[in-house]
């Protein structure tokens, strides 16, 4: 098994010597090598790549905001020479967190662990029926969150407050990255700032939802899709 992966740095030099180390380590091949976040963009889309090595300080948009803003999620590790973004890094779910200039030795054990947690995944997707609950950082903890007892999920700039029957949680998070972790079947997006329960929804307006007696925003961007999603086929017809 090969982990097919892309390079994203802005140094020729960098990325030039990591690419000659990756070509020495059997189970990686290089599907692309770009120099900035947006050249990746495009790679990324085209080869759904299974490991990126990213760079942090790069000009445009840094490492660490595309990792934020990419709704495609491969494996990451961060390559720099800064070591303060570790705890950023590590919050993001990144693989490893390599600091310039990269021994060819850390880098295998960088790589090693990518393809344990790559093989892991594998597994599991096989063997274990979908989770009904995750974990979200909320206020430096680790919070279990149970999928049926979610109302909604609202975004406020960087955060997301996610509301259940009896309480609120706020976290520093995208409503995107948490809508590509919802399972389909149960959420669905209403608005920019929105994602609601199928199951919790009590009433259907012209250009709202209402939940728990909140009245939340059905936007027409995301109405025909709602529409398609949940009303047709559930509604009862004579």
């Amino acid at each position: 098994m090969k982990l097919n992966c892309i390079i994203i740095d802005d140094e020729p030099t960098a990325r030039n010597g990591l690419a000659a180390d990756i070509k020495g380590i059997n189970y990686l091949e290089i599907t692309g090598i770009a120099a900035n976040a947006f050249e990746a963009l495009e790679m990324i889309n085209k080869h759904l790549p299974d490991l990126l090595f990213l760079d942090i300080d790069m000009p445009g948009l840094s490492g660490l905001d595309f990792l934020r803003l990419m709704k495609i999620k491969p494996m990451v590790i961060l390559t720099t020479a800064y070591p303060e973004y570790a705890l950023d890094g590590y919050e993001l779910g990144v693989v490893d967190y390599l600091l310039k200039p990269i021994s060819i030795e850390r880098l295998r054990i960088a790589c090693d662990k990518a393809v344990t947690l790559h093989t892991y995944r594998s597994q599991q997707s096989l063997t274990s029926p979908p989770s009904e609950y995750f974990y979200i950082k909320c206020n430096g903890k680790m919070e279990k969150i149970d999928l049926s007892e979610i109302l909604y999920i609202e975004a406020a700039n960087n955060y997301i407050f996610i509301y259940t029957s009896t309480k609120r949680l706020m976290s520093y998070h995208t409503l995107k990255g948490i809508d590509n972790q919802l399972p389909k079947d149960q959420f669905v997006r209403v608005h920019k700032s929105f994602i609601v329960s199928k199951e919790h929804i009590q009433q259907i307006g012209k250009n709202e939802i209402i939940i728990n007696r909140v009245r939340i925003p059905l936007s027409k961007n995301f109405k025909s899709d709602f529409q398609k999603d949940v009303i047709a086929g559930k509604s009862f017809r004579r």
